[in-house]
């Protein structure tokens, strides 16, 4: 039988303008997290990482919050609602 693996997912406000270089910078970073919007036109963006990225995730974000102005962690969620 096959172990699953949770993953854990942080949401984020980001300017919708600095979507794409979000994910740009989160891709230079070693892939440590999928990049997913809540909703096309939204400002809410899921960070979908395993258990032992996610830390790295964090203090990736951290990084990335003082070069893009208007980021703002809101936190770990449970599930993701995409539309």
């Amino acid at each position: 039988m096959k172990e699953e693996i949770k993953a854990r997912i942080l949401l984020l406000r980001v300017p919708t303008r600095h979507i794409g270089l979000l994910s740009a910078l989160l891709d230079g970073s070693g892939r440590l997290a999928i990049v997913r919007t809540k909703e096309r036109s939204s400002d809410e963006v899921y960070l979908i990482a395993t258990p032992h990225t996610f830390l790295e995730v964090r203090r990736v974000v951290e990084n990335i919050k003082k070069h893009i102005p208007g980021v703002e962690v809101l936190g770990e969620v449970e599930s993701m609602d995409v539309g």
